[in-house]
């Protein structure tokens, strides 16, 4: 088994990240999770409801969820290529959907909620959940580079239109105006604040400034150079070593209900 693979499930369960919908949930239901990517959050999932399904866009996302649920022997989670735009499934189909750290990546959210909205059966209860930039706490040696860290990461999505950093505190309306009813909407703060919970967050950020995607667009748009992502990405292990280090970063979640 990939032990990468069985840390990232650790990390990315269910029970942290789809806690705020999890109480509505049946263990009959068949449940949708749509941009589930690796497919951490929808093994969790399975082992609540009757069945769960996950898509993405790339059926490589799935390779190592597809071989835990096989030797696990988890028969209920199936995993589809496919586009919330247009799921490849009748309407009036799942009693509930969970949409997590995707909306932000969408340049038409509300086309893509009302796709979820067509695909979950009357009374159906979707859960969305965003990151929200502005909810950041950092603490440790190093701050000030960090902190750029993020405020190049933020351009660069807005700049190569890959995702809006602040969507998370649109859910609310964006649920309303997709047709959604007894729309709810709550944060949470996910915390880093373990000697080994800091380790693995400040080296998967030093690894990030090394990424060909953000540090060719932080170049090529003039954010910073090879030599500031160098110092970045030095700030990051100094910071991951730091008895003073902490970081914390809200979630800004909703909860609606197709009409019955």
């Amino acid at each position: 088994m990939n032990t990468t693979f069985e840390a990232l499930l650790n990390a990315r369960n269910a029970a942290d990240y789809a806690d705020f919908l999890l109480p509505y949930l049946g263990g009959d239901f068949r449940v949708l999770d749509v941009g589930c990517g690796e497919g951490t959050i929808t093994l969790g999932l399975a082992e609540t409801v009757g069945h769960v399904v996950g898509v993405d866009e790339s059926d490589e996302e799935f390779t190592d969820a597809r071989r835990y649920a096989a030797e696990h022997q988890i028969e209920n989670v199936e995993f589809r290529v496919g586009s919330v735009y247009a799921l490849d499934f009748p309407a009036d189909d799942f009693d509930a959907c969970l949409c997590h750290s995707m909306l932000e990546a969408l340049e038409k959210p509300l086309y893509g909620l009302s796709e979820i909205r067509r695909a979950l059966k009357p009374g159906g209860v979707l859960g969305v959940a965003c990151v929200e930039y502005e909810g950041l706490i950092l603490a440790g040696p190093g701050d000030e580079l960090l902190r750029r860290f993020y405020a190049v990461r933020e351009r660069v999505w807005q700049l190569e239109n890959a995702a809006d950093p602040y969507r998370g505190r649109q859910l609310r309306g964006l649920l309303e105006h997709a047709g959604f009813e007894r729309v709810v909407a709550t944060s949470k703060y996910f915390s880093y604040g373990s000697g080994e919970d800091v380790k693995s967050f400040g080296l998967a950020r030093a690894e990030d400034c090394g990424d060909a995607w953000y540090a060719g667009s932080a170049i090529k748009h003039g954010l910073a150079t090879a030599s500031d992502l160098d110092a970045m990405s030095q700030a990051w292990l100094e910071w991951s070593d730091s008895p003073e280090a902490y970081a914390a970063f809200a979630w800004c979640r909703a909860l609606g209900w197709k009409p019955r």
